[in-house]
């Protein structure tokens, strides 16, 4: 009887032992990836380090695809990128337009780096790399309120100034007229805690501005505040882009509190 209780324990470590083994092993030898489950819904989130749009022919057929490149926060097991690099994933036409340089996003991934926004939390401010890049520009944008804290009910009015601003955005070359592609009646989105609250499909219908050195233009667009609850939104609108170049887009971005 003895003899099988010894024989038991023994069998009994040597279980406990080989479980711990493999788990170590699993831990420091496997990389992370391993343990994403097919179907499984994996999330990152990140800053938006810059926008494109890719063109190319398939079966002779050009199409169109857009890519937002995200600084990432956290690893993404899916297509084996650590935490602190870069990857452009492939949004939809909506989200990329919604999207801004400096945002920080959360991703849901998808095969074939293929990526849908599922939080934004938008810059008030283009980031400062923005002015390095090719993607600058000497348009300045100004969204503004005439008050920061509005009441539920309350009509808020956003006043956009688009300004060819040469000097004061630092802009090397020679001042020059600008055309701009804007729309008549732009989209705009509201968030609030990251999540989208409100969103106008505006008018997409387009006209064509040349803004002279100096030169400005002002509207106004409108929100009117029902079915809100109290907090801090975000309001994001998509103005245009360059005539001849529409990976440079126009956005405004503002912050106002509502209060009951």
């Amino acid at each position: 009887m003895t003899l099988y209780r010894i024989d038991l324990i023994k069998a009994s470590s040597m279980a406990v032992g080989l479980v711990m083994v493999v788990t170590l092993v699993g831990f420091y030898l496997l990389p992370a990836y391993v343990f994403v489950t097919p179907g499984y819904s994996v999330y990152v989130t990140g800053i938006v380090d810059h926008k494109k749009i890719g063109r190319g022919f398939v079966d002779s057929v050009l199409h169109k695809w857009y890519t937002v490149s995200v600084r990432l926060f956290d690893d993404d097991p899916i297509n084996q990128i650590k935490s602190g690099e870069a990857l452009a994933y492939i949004v939809t036409k909506d989200d990329w337009e919604m999207v801004e340089w400096g945002d920080t996003v959360k991703l849901k991934l998808l095969p074939d780096l293929k990526a849908e926004i599922v939080e934004l939390f938008p810059s008030l401010k283009l980031p400062e790399w923005h002015s390095l890049s090719g993607s600058a520009s000497p348009i300045s944008i100004e969204m503004v309120t005439n008050k920061t804290i509005y009441k539920i009910g309350e009509k808020v009015e956003f006043n956009v100034v688009v300004r060819n601003a040469p000097q004061e955005k630092g802009w090397v070359g020679s001042p020059i007229p600008l055309k701009l592609t804007l729309f008549k009646a732009p989209p705009f989105w509201t968030f609030r805690n990251g999540e989208e609250v409100f969103a106008s499909a505006g008018d997409l219908e387009s006209q064509d501005i040349v803004l002279q050195p100096g030169q400005e233009l002002r509207f106004s667009i409108y929100w009117q505040l029902t079915n809100v609850s109290a907090g801090v939104y975000y309001v994001r609108t998509y103005l245009g882009y360059f005539t001849e170049d529409e990976e440079i887009t126009f956005t405004g971005t503002a912050m106002i509190g509502i209060e009951d």
